[in-house]
């Protein structure tokens, strides 16, 4: 009888480096010794969230100290280690020094352990059978080329997918057209289910969760930090994501975490799940979710509530640079650099790319009145 998936939990309420060490490793030993990918002579990549190279003071990156942490493990080990992410906005930029904001350069010093761009050597096709709507995706060549990979996630909402998390994270490391292929889709439901196909083509054989400071409201990128106070790791990143969605408020509400159930990527309920460690309920804080449109209201409202419960990306024209990002990662084009972006509202799907891959919050959200009084 299969057993079913552990998962870690562990407080830690800073990103102290000794207390990150110390909850990074009784996760790991919670895990026990079949979650062991760290073994001399293995080459290991540690893939954090890089959605936008931001610093360590806003919550938008997984933390250097998180990384330390796990790298030190690796390197004690023996394994040769690397550091590795695309951000949205680098399609085209492949130099090494793009996730140099993170901190991760200086946070590693004293490790010999490189960090660089999942797609440096560019992307291979991996078949998905039994997708619901992507059977082929293309994936990182490094990312595929290593023994093993650590996914390290950080805990956000996000406006397209409710949280983000482990699921999502390895979402970084599609190639760029997929990306783009999948969050086109703009629809709640088909992104869920196109995300769980990119999920099943690069399935990492551990998962980290960073929720010592997380996101909530307008994330990946905009959303008020919130204080969590934990660090998770499970070898199944649908059980990870199942219990870190309980401990944050929202069980049930992430459509990416029950399409990958549904694909038979993991537990289809807390459950299934066996917890080692922390009880979640002592842990619990409820994050305030993202604002989120198309599966709140009935159907029959139709395109009514469409024009008049709206969120859309609004350009603040003073803090634009110009620098072309958002058009790079518009996955419909409907963004032209004049002075400064401009959105074809006519051609805009509303899947916030744009937001994400801006790199001075110069894209903002315009939200309909009503829809703030609905409160979603």
């Amino acid at each position: 009888m299969t057993q079913p998936p552990v998962v870690a939990l562990r407080a830690c309420r800073s990103y102290d480096l000794g207390a990150v060490r110390e909850a990074v490793r009784e996760c790991l030993s919670s895990l026990g010794p079949e979650a062991d990918c760290f073994r001399p002579g293995l080459t290991v990549l540690l893939k954090p969230n890089v959605v936008s190279p931001r610093g360590p003071d806003r919550p938008v990156c997984t933390h250097p100290a998180v990384v330390r942490a796990v790298a030190e493990v690796a390197v004690e080990a023996g394994c040769r280690c690397l550091v590795a992410d695309q951000p949205t906005f680098v399609f085209a930029d492949r130099s090494r020094d793009a996730l140099r904001p993170t901190g991760y350069h200086d946070a590693l010093k004293g490790l010999p352990v490189e960090v660089d761009l999942l797609g440096r050597d560019g992307y291979e096709p991996v078949s998905v059978p039994g997708a619901f709507r992507i059977d082929t995706v293309h994936v990182s060549r490094l990312y595929r080329s290593v023994d093993a990979v650590v996914n390290l996630a950080k805990c956000k909402t996000h406006t397209q997918t409710t949280l983000t998390l482990a699921l999502k994270n390895t979402f970084g490391a599609v190639a760029p057209r997929d990306r783009l292929r999948v969050h086109a889709m703009a629809t709640y439901d088909a992104v869920a289910e196109a995300l769980a196909d990119c999920y099943a083509a690069c399935m990492p054989q551990l998962n980290v969760v960073d929720a010592v400071i997380g996101m909530e409201g307008v994330g990946p990128t905009q959303g008020r930090a919130r204080e969590l106070g934990f660090i998770g790791a499970s070898m199944d990143a649908v059980a990870l994501d199942r219990v870190t969605e309980y401990a944050v408020g929202l069980e049930g509400r992430v459509g990416l975490t029950n399409a990958a159930a549904r694909m038979g990527g993991g537990p289809a309920q807390l459950g299934d799940v066996t917890i080692a460690g922390a009880d979640p309920d002592d842990l619990k804080v409820r994050l305030r979710p993202p604002p989120a449109l198309g599966r709140s209201f009935p159907a029959l409202f139709g395109r009514i509530a469409e024009r008049l419960v709206y969120l859309r990306p609004r350009v603040n024209p003073r803090l634009c640079v110009a620098c072309g990002g958002c058009a790079q990662a518009c996955p419909v084009g409907a963004i032209a650099i004049e002075d400064h972006a401009v959105i074809d509202r006519r051609m805009c799907v509303e899947c916030f790319c744009c937001m994400e891959a801006c790199p001075v919050d110069a894209i903002g959200i315009d939200r309909s009145l009503l829809s703030r009084l609905v409160g979603r």
